[in-house]
């Protein structure tokens, strides 16, 4: 039973390192090629706050929470780091504490990975 638990926790932990890693790629392609990534997906930049609009339905929501994955992490860990006396809306609260759950999930990973490693070398 305890394997198992183990084991379903280390495969939310490489789900989590997976959409990191898709966070890392999605920045290095906004950073070398902000404006053909947006042509190419008919989204624009926001003004005011950095983040990606694409417009309405599915297909685009879906579009710019895959853009706007960089920022979220990034906001997620300053606002965690340095709270405000006035934080945003509580949704956004809630997503930016999603973003922190997955970042220490992600980051526990390969931590996880070397512990087994080293209890298998020691086992043998």
């Amino acid at each position: 039973m305890a394997s198992a638990i183990l084991k379903l926790f280390r495969g939310v932990c490489l789900i989590c390192l997976c959409i990191l890693g898709i966070a890392a790629i999605v920045a290095l392609l906004e950073l070398v090629a902000a404006p053909a990534l947006l042509k190419a997906t008919g989204c624009w930049s926001a003004e005011i706050l950095p983040g990606v609009n694409c417009g309405d339905g599915w297909v685009h929501r879906a579009m710019e929470i895959v853009l706007d994955l960089p920022f979220l992490f990034v906001m997620a860990v300053i606002f965690a780091a340095f709270p405000t006396i006035s934080p945003p809306g509580r949704e956004f609260m809630l997503l930016l504490y999603l973003f922190d759950v997955i970042l220490i999930l992600a980051l526990a990973y390969p931590v996880l990975r070397l512990l087994a490693w080293k209890r298998a070398r020691r086992s043998q």
